[in-house]
């Protein structure tokens, strides 16, 4: 049990360029100085990988080189739809410069259950390792613009409800769904992403009215 508690921590990283790969490798090693990290230059790579064991965190950049000399995203799109379907609890962490890419893809994103982090290239590496931190801690995190038409999922949709007509506490809010804390403190940090007022300072404003007030103003509940 003691091996199995301090087994390190296993990253795959997808990328097709050689010294961004090892950049990337450097910093999560700064971070997670045990981890095992296995760089990965073909998408089929990463499945096979995934067929044998599941990473704690997979970094996926979207565009890779094409036999034509131009940059493509569908082999990944394929391969995130792949996961989405086989693997609803990976965490992933996108790492690119052109996140619009991803929109065909916003339904699987607002269902999928592990960590969804997307970081842009043009970003300080400090953003790079908050994303990776986050991912692995199971939160959604996404660009603003990405987030029209994505949907709450069932639970998502029972904690809305009992935060919003019930005024429940996260802590009674576990209590009530039989959760854990931290399960329902992810599903609301879910639900302010997928609302979009994540932004908003809980100084200023109360995150959780303004929950409610988005939840009613898209309909999704009936005060």
């Amino acid at each position: 049990l003691e091996a199995m508690q301090s087994k390190p921590p296993l990253f795959v990283i997808l990328e097709d360029h050689p010294e961004v790969a090892q950049n990337n490798y450097l910093f999560l090693q700064k971070l997670e100085p045990e981890a095992i990290c296995e760089l990965a230059q073909t998408h089929t790579e990463v499945l096979e990988r995934l067929e044998l064991e599941t990473p704690d965190l997979v970094i996926i950049d979207l565009l890779f080189g094409t036999a034509t000399g131009e940059q493509s995203a569908q082999a990944s799109l394929a391969l995130l739809q792949q996961i989405f379907q086989d693997y609803p609890m990976l965490n992933i962490l996108i790492y690119t410069s052109e996140y619009g890419y991803l929109k065909p893809l916003i339904k699987w994103i607002g269902r999928h259950q592990g960590g969804f982090v997307v970081v842009s290239k043009l970003e300080r590496r400090k953003a790079f390792l908050e994303g990776v931190k986050h991912a692995l801690d199971g939160k959604l995190e996404i660009p603003r613009e990405l987030r029209y038409n994505i949907d709450l999922d069932e639970r998502e949709m029972q904690v809305l409800i009992l935060l919003c007509r019930e005024s429940l506490t996260d802590k009674a809010i576990a209590q009530r769904l039989n959760l854990s804390l931290k399960t329902i403190q992810n599903c609301v940090q879910r639900l302010k992403a997928k609302l979009n007022i994540d932004y908003l300072d809980e100084n200023d404003t109360s995150t959780r009215v303004a929950l409610c007030m988005e939840g009613v103003r898209r309909k999704l509940i009936v005060l």
